[in-house]
């Protein structure tokens, strides 16, 4: 046969050149690099996107919103109605020159109108977080069949690349429908992070890991800036535009350097035949998760919700201000995180103390330093630094969640850990729901304009839920970890051969 018959077409062989270029590319970084380190980088960015895809609708709501209102309105804005100029009053001048002081003489409760602009961003809010609660749990049994890189891959996706219709719905019925989905797929991302940690990473190294899921207030932070800057310039359009193309480039490479690497070696449990159903949802540390998860949820929705709201129309911080508020402090957040995984580590490592009493110590930092931060910030007084400080502070100290109670979640049951994680983010989902109807209701409704109520059920809620792991909570392996067959060891520590081979 004439050997000219045999030759591809140019542009097959050029296909097929390229894929083989891109099959040696990827084994030159998986040889260099390793893949847990690969794994890391791209579940860090994967959580970025996915608090860029959360927060997305409303950078493009307040970009729009706010561009109608110039500074000098914004002003004369806060001098009818904030706090510092209807009830600081400045006593007079002292002596030797010396600064005006101001006296507080009472909290205000200012009613806030509920405006068109509010209105659409809580109906979006509630349809993302409704998607949240349903999908966690169903998607861990999901993952222990398909694997955890297929479904943490596909989570991104499905929340990322729906963003592309949202120009053609803007506002409509079909704009609540996209949020939800989009909340289904991200909440399908938490327990497939949590399998891949169990499955992939040294077991001394798993709070580390864990913490990278804060990596979604990263994302905040990174849409809050450029995500503004972008609708601003360019228009809310592009917005959508940017992070679908990005969200498609992520899982690409997400197919090729993680998904197609580890997915075949992946150790088998059958996770989804021998889960011990009634012992799981009748373990008070697993629970103790959960209700753990409840109270840094609802913390994050006064700090997220309330407490901005709070700092821009008591205290009239302008606009920029605002901006600034509600992206930074996310940063210093995903930071704090990451810390306090790498020291809940290194101390597990050296022995000082044992696992369940880091994770009851980092549960306690979450939880009780927030909860008396939060409660305070209603009693600061005339000085707006003050309470844009703690809100911070507070931000900061609940990034020890993940090095708590989310990484108890995978000590208790590694061979269980995305179902037990899949629970405690169903149930901290419900909170975050009762949390948000709780704030809108002291920043709109029924209890308008009390502050300091909205404040201090936070703090209740961060108190009891800490006190219920610091009593229920474990780090140990339980019994039902191993059906019929009880272990001190979890299996991913017995194959170490298997994994290190393909990780390192």
């Amino acid at each position: 046969m004439n050997s000219a018959c045999l030759e591809m077409p140019p542009g097959l062989s050029t296909l097929k050149r390229g894929s083989i270029q891109l099959q040696k590319a990827a084994k030159v970084v998986n040889d260099q690099i390793g893949n847990r380190q690969v794994l890391v980088v791209f579940v860090l960015t994967g959580f970025v996107l996915c608090g860029v895809v959360e927060q997305s609708a409303f950078v493009a709501l307040r970009a729009n919103s706010t561009s109608n209102y110039s500074a000098a309105e914004f002003a004369e804005y806060v001098e009818n109605t904030s706090y510092i100029t209807s009830y600081c009053q400045p006593p007079g001048h002292m002596e030797n020159n010396k600064k005006d002081v101001h006296v507080v003489r009472s909290i205000p409760h200012i009613e806030i109108p509920m405006t068109r602009t509010d209105e659409t961003e809580a109906a979006l809010r509630q349809a993302f977080m409704w998607g949240t609660l349903i999908s966690p749990l169903a998607a861990s049994r999901v993952a222990a069949r398909v694997g955890a890189e297929k479904l943490f891959g596909a989570g991104v996706l499905g929340a990322g690349i729906p963003s592309i219709m949202v120009p053609a719905s803007w506002l409509t019925a079909y704009h609540v429908f996209i949020r939800f989905i989009q909340g289904v797929f991200m909440g399908a991302t938490w327990p497939a992070a949590h399998m891949l940690a169990v499955t992939w990473i040294k077991p001394k190294h798993v709070s580390g890991f864990v913490s990278l899921y804060t990596a979604v207030n990263l994302g905040y932070a990174i849409v809050g800036i450029l995500g503004s800057f972008l609708v601003k310039k360019l228009g809310r359009d592009w917005l959508s535009y940017v992070i679908s193309l990005t969200t498609f480039l992520w899982y690409f490479l997400w197919w090729r350097f993680v998904e197609q690497s580890l997915n075949p070696y992946r150790p088998k449990r059958d996770e989804h035949r021998h889960l011990p159903w009634r012992r799981l949802l009748a373990s008070k540390p697993a629970w103790a998760c959960g209700i753990a998860v409840i109270g840094s949820q609802w913390a994050d929705a006064t700090l997220m919700l309330g407490i901005t709201k709070y700092l821009k129309l008591v205290y009239g911080f302008s606009i920029e201000y605002e901006d600034v508020l509600q992206s930074l402090p996310h940063i210093g957040h995903f930071f704090a995180a990451i810390t306090f995984g790498i020291v809940v580590d290194h101390v597990r490592e050296s022995g000082l103390i044992s696992t369940t009493t880091s994770r009851k110590f980092f549960v306690y930092l979450s939880h009780f330093p927030p909860a008396a931060l939060i409660f305070v910030l209603g009693y600061t007084g005339c000085d707006p630094a003050a309470p844009a400080a703690l809100y911070t502070a507070a931000l900061a100290m609940t990034g020890a969640t993940p090095a708590g109670a989310f990484a108890s979640a995978a000590d208790i049951a590694p061979n269980f850990a995305g179902t037990v994680f899949g629970l405690c983010q169903t149930v901290g989902a419900a909170g975050l729901l009762a949390a948000n109807y709780v704030v809108s209701e002291g920043l709109h409704g029924s209890f308008a304009g009390w502050w300091r109520l909205v404040f201090g059920v936070s703090s209740a809620v961060l108190l009891v839920t800490a006190t219920f792991f610091m009593v229920m909570g474990s780090g140990s392996i339980q019994d039902w970890n191993e059906p019929g067959n009880a272990q001190s060891e979890p299996e991913y520590e017995e194959e170490p051969s298997r994994l290190e081979s393909v990780l390192e």
